[in-house]
């Protein structure tokens, strides 16, 4: 559903040839960007995640054209910015830069548009774009099951960074009983390290073929250590005890929505409760889209730790990892 080349061409450079202006003009562009009720919607949907032009076309219900002229407007304003993920683009809302003169102006500007809930309406197709994405990675872990390890070892093996992770996760104040839930398994070898350092592990993935998966990489002896669970983290915590910990390795880039999963997994922390991210660094090797059905090219350090901030996690102990091939791993812990 994301924007991808060459339809998002014509309307980025469009973009990007009207972004050189003087302070007047800028103040002028970002007075017209914001006097239209469509944008605002725009900008409020934009101030949660990144959506491609495709998918904004499908939220808002108007032909791509249309779309692109208000996205054109938006960034001429500096209210939005795009990001190449491989051969996609998404657009997301700009952050106020202390460079920016209007700096304070956007600022309120965004904090005036935030305090306006989005009509249903719209959340309901913005719903519907999430449940899109998630659907397409699920089918590609249905179908791609037998031969997803073999692939994704092409990017990074566990064995890359799991001292790293271990040193991590034992510099860490957490008792043998701690309530720990792993969200995506796979065939890692971390659940191993999980039940070595922990009485119970609770797995959960909304696919049925990757959990057997992850089942049957453990003895009868090991299996009894782990509770395994279909489905996704909302519905399966919602009438059980906060968790001590949750982990997430090498799954947020399968999320359809990462930014907003800190604030699910924030409600399902207990106060003081640690949640470990293991991920990629971005990158523009798009070829993962298609052998690792990855729908985001990782992630830019910074934005893990914003989306960590406004869902009210603090930043705790981070790693990174540069591997031979060009990928880069970051491990970060974000506490309750």
């Amino acid at each position: 559903m994301a924007n991808t080349l060459p339809q998002a061409k014509q309307t980025l450079t469009a973009i990007e040839s009207e972004l050189d202006l003087s302070e007047a003009d800028h103040l002028l562009a970002l007075c017209k960007a914001s006097a239209d009720h469509l944008r605002l919607d725009i900008l409020r949907v934009l101030s949660k995640e990144s959506f491609g032009v495709l998918e904004l076309c499908r939220i808002f219900d108007m032909p791509q054209p249309g779309m692109s002229h208000h996205l054109k407007l938006l960034a001429k304003a500096g209210l939005v910015t795009t990001k190449r993920e491989g051969n996609s683009i998404f657009y997301r809302r700009s952050l106020p830069s202390s460079k920016n003169t209007l700096e304070n102006l956007t600022r309120s500007l965004f904090d005036a548009i935030d305090q306006i809930d989005l009509d249903p309406q719209r959340r309901t197709s913005v719903a519907a774009v999430h449940d899109d994405r998630a659907l397409s990675a699920k089918q590609f872990f249905d179908k791609n099951a037998h031969r997803l390890k073999e692939n994704q070892d092409l990017i990074v093996e566990f064995k890359h960074y799991s001292g790293c992770l271990q040193d991590l996760l034992f510099n860490e104040d957490l008792a043998a009983n701690a309530n720990v839930i792993e969200v995506g398994p796979g065939e890692s070898e971390l659940i191993n390290l999980l039940i070595n350092k922990f009485e119970q592990v609770t797995v959960i993935d909304t696919s049925e073929e990757m959990l057997l998966k992850a089942q049957a990489r453990l003895s009868e002896d090991q299996g009894k250590k782990v509770e395994f669970l279909l489905g996704d983290l909302n519905l399966i915590q919602a009438n059980k005890s906060p968790a001590d910990l949750i982990v997430l390795n090498m799954v947020l880039h399968h999320l359809p929505s990462p930014q907003a999963f800190f604030k699910t997994a924030q409600q399902h922390l207990r106060a003081g409760g640690q949640l470990l991210i293991v991920d990629l660094c971005s990158h523009n090797q798009d070829w993962a889209r298609e052998v690792c059905g990855d729908l985001w090219l990782g992630f830019e350090p910074d934005d893990l730790t914003l989306w960590a901030q406004e869902a009210d996690l603090n930043v705790g102990q981070s790693v990174y990892l540069g591997l031979k091939n060009g990928f880069q791993v970051q491990l970060r812990l974000f506490q309750n």
